[in-house]
């Protein structure tokens, strides 16, 4: 399909128009029934995956459990529906079979509710799509296709971690009605699934660690096309959004599992109070007086309350005999290498704050005078005449404080793309402007 057709498709329109969105998503009983059907080519109960229209009738009445029966016309006007997206039609054998929408309908809510979380497959992914990165001469193609098949696989292994975590604290708010002892077990077997969620957060952070290598690959590529370049944004999108989702994941359990801890404490702390009075009345019941001292059941360990001190022989030390040893003072010599070595060191920080101060009141004076200026570009001007890249991040990182720190004096603008030089290629960073309000 060609750009220009792809820019003029309004997906919320055309979904909305026709009854399309109905189609596309048919009611609940027509959906499960599509679901029974699904089940059944899975387990091979059909012959080359065929079926005919009693079969669908058969998943509908399993779905419409009522007194009265359906007249056939209903089940005939959901059958022509789903023609639309759904089913196919074999007019030689009569029998009707699966579209590859049904199957993705399926499958992607299987799969969804399943969750089965695979961190080694990801890492697998993610070394393929490196590997094919590095050796590909089409990146545009890579791009818009191999990357964009194995993006959803990305994505969903993090929605199956989430809905993972939702699961254990429904499972939890549902059994509030137990009693004290079993929901403490529900508490830590609850406090188990998510300390594994946990466990599989940083697992499946080191299976994204290649995502880093593909960054890396990206930004060392000359982009001239804006085509491909708004792809790259895409890509780099995709990764910040799954860093993002993974980050969002560990802050709620950071929430959530000190909770559980304190109301497991708060729950075991009746029982524990309840051990003790028990505890204390049977001593009470059982033990006995016998010349002013407790005799405790046989059972009991008696504790041993008072120990005699023993007594030892003291020899004292006549510090006029045998006095103690000098110590020996040690005497440190300056490394004057080492001294000037620091004295250097020193004099280059002072310098270098002094060209960053330097290049700061360049920079405002600059936007005072002109009123706007291309922040980014300065960036590369720095490199050249300082020839250090860190003098240039720290200025231009000072620079957008103070902005951001003006209340409304200055305005940072940043665009959707790139600003690179000829003399440093492996150098890119986003187009940024500051005007002064």
């Amino acid at each position: 399909m060609s750009d220009s057709l792809k820019s003029d498709f309004n997906f919320v329109s055309v979904l909305d128009e026709n009854e399309t969105y109905k189609l596309l998503f048919p009611p609940k009983e027509v959906g499960m029934a599509v679901v029974i059907i699904y089940e059944q080519i899975i387990n091979k109960e059909f012959l080359d995956d065929k079926f005919t229209e009693k079969d669908i009738h058969i998943a509908f009445e399993k779905i419409y459990r009522t007194n009265i029966r359906y007249p056939k016309e209903v089940y005939s006007g959901h059958i022509m529906d789903l023609q639309e997206y759904f089913l196919d039609y074999d007019q030689e054998k009569q029998k009707y079979f699966f579209k590859d929408y049904a199957y993705k309908f399926c499958l992607h809510a299987k799969e969804t509710l399943k969750g089965v979380f695979n961190p080694t497959r990801i890492q697998q992914i993610c070394a393929y799509l490196t590997s094919t990165l590095k050796l590909s001469d089409n990146i545009k193609f890579w791009l818009q296709e191999t990357f964009k098949k194995f993006e959803p696989d990305l994505r969903e292994q993090i929605d199956f971690l989430d809905r993972q975590i939702a699961l254990s604290i429904e499972e939890l708010k549902s059994d509030i009605n137990f009693s004290d002892h079993s929901f403490i077990n529900v508490l830590v077997a609850t406090q188990d699934r998510l300390a594994q969620s946990q466990t599989h957060v940083q697992e499946l952070r080191a299976a994204y660690s290649e995502t880093k290598n593909i960054r890396a690959l990206l930004d060392a590529i000359d982009f001239s096309d804006p085509v491909i370049n708004d792809l790259v944004l895409d890509v780099h999108s995709c990764l910040k959004y799954i860093n993002d989702r993974l980050n969002s994941i560990d802050r709620k359990l950071d929430r959530i599992q000190p909770k559980i801890r304190k109301l497991f404490s708060t729950l075991n702390k009746p029982s524990f109070s309840s051990k003790v009075e028990k505890f204390i009345l049977y001593l009470l019941n059982q033990s006995s007086l016998e010349n002013k001292s407790i005799i405790f059941p046989s059972n009991i360990f008696v504790p041993q309350l008072h120990i005699d001190t023993p007594e030892f022989t003291i020899v004292s030390r006549d510090k006029e005999l045998f006095p103690p040893k000098p110590k020996e003072r040690k005497v440190y010599v300056q490394n004057m290498e080492n001294v000037q070595r620091n004295f250097e060191k020193f004099n280059a920080e002072i310098r270098e704050i002094e060209i960053i101060n330097n290049w700061e009141t360049l920079i405002f004076a600059a936007l005072d005078l002109k009123k706007e200026i291309k922040l980014s570009l300065y960036f590369y001007d720095i490199i050249k005449e300082t020839g250090s890249s860190q003098i240039a991040v720290t200025v231009l990182f000072n620079v957008i404080k103070q902005v951001y720190n003006s209340e409304g004096k200055f305005k940072l603008i940043t665009e959707k793309a790139l600003e690179r030089s000829p003399e440093y290629k492996n150098i890119t960073l986003w187009k940024m402007s500051i005007i002064k309000i």
